[in-house]
């Protein structure tokens, strides 16, 4: 009788692993490539999507961080060229790696399309003086970017993101925010198309 419960229990329990085995290979980790991540999707992206369409970032509601009047005039006239910078390099790096049959910028969504879509949320000058005398950090330039993938027929959000982009000129270079910037923005448009590619 005891060697009978004893079978039993072994059978129950070992059912109960491989469930939690096959639940948990069916699952997405995060790619830990953005500061923050959150995923909605319980599969990978290519198992029902073949279409990316890039929807410009915005930088209408950014914060602005060291910045005077003059300077601002400034980031608000790069803007632009900034966004583009993004996707640019969000399209470029997943051709490159053949993630997704297409990939579309701007466009009416047709078929199994996701979309990503996002914005500039702060603008951060930083400080020469303060990288020079103090160091460690200090002072230190960065654009900062929120964005999300959605569904295009539904509008369902699949994947959220947060991501600063300070790097090693950032932080320690004496360079002018106008010239960090474009560099940032680039190397921002990598880590989404990193992050992207991680969860294809």
């Amino acid at each position: 009788m005891k060697m009978n419960r004893l079978l039993l229990f072994l059978i129950v329990s070992l059912g109960l692993l491989s469930t939690a085995v096959i639940s948990y290979a069916g699952s997405l980790s995060k790619p830990k490539v953005m500061n923050d991540e959150t995923l909605i999707l319980t599969e990978s992206l290519s198992k029902n999507y073949d279409t990316l369409i890039l929807r410009d970032f915005t930088f209408d509601r950014a914060e602005y961080s060291n910045v005077s009047t003059d300077e601002k005039k400034v980031i608000d006239k790069i803007s632009p060229s900034l966004v583009r910078t993004i996707n640019d390099n969000v399209e470029a790096e997943l051709k490159a790696k053949k993630v997704f049959k297409k990939i579309h910028k701007n466009t009416s969504p047709t078929g199994k399309a996701v979309i990503l879509e996002g914005e500039i949320t702060e603008y951060n000058a930083g400080s020469k003086a303060l990288k020079m005398f103090v160091g460690f950090g200090a002072g230190k330039a960065y654009l900062k970017v929120k964005g999300r993938l959605i569904d295009a027929s539904t509008g369902k959000e699949l994947a959220l993101f947060e991501d600063q982009e300070t790097g090693y000129l950032g932080s320690m270079t004496t360079m002018s925010y106008d010239d960090l910037f474009p560099i940032q923005a680039k190397d921002l448009g990598i880590s989404i198309s990193k992050f992207i590619e991680a969860i294809y």
